[in-house]
């Protein structure tokens, strides 16, 4: 079991998500797992798609997605991933955010 697979199941459990909004960080955790990147940017790059997941108003899913944002620059700053992988991790971001606005919205 990889550091993001207890993560999942920690989340579900510690965030109390609802139904809709496990869903939604189920499907980011897939799309988050397709890129294939090391457990330690992985992890990271989970809790944040928790919190987005997690957002119950516009304001709460600025915040969240914002700190997904600034955990990205650290990563261009640090040259952890590949241009690629950013912007593939970038998209994960944007797409658990859409999801999370159009529940928001509801």
């Amino acid at each position: 079991m990889t550091a993001t697979d207890r993560l999942s199941l920690l989340q579900f459990e510690h965030l109390g998500l609802d139904d809709v909004a496990a869903a939604e960080f189920k499907i980011a955790l897939k799309e988050l797992r397709d890129l294939a990147l090391e457990d330690r940017y992985e992890h990271h790059a989970a809790l944040h798609l928790g919190d987005i997941a997690d957002a119950e108003d516009r304001q709460q899913l600025d915040e969240a997605r914002n700190w997904g944002i600034g955990f990205l620059q650290g990563l261009i700053c640090a040259k952890g991933l590949s241009q690629n992988q950013i912007d593939a991790l970038r998209r994960v971001f944007q797409t658990a955010a859409e999801r999370s606005l159009a529940r928001i919205r509801g």
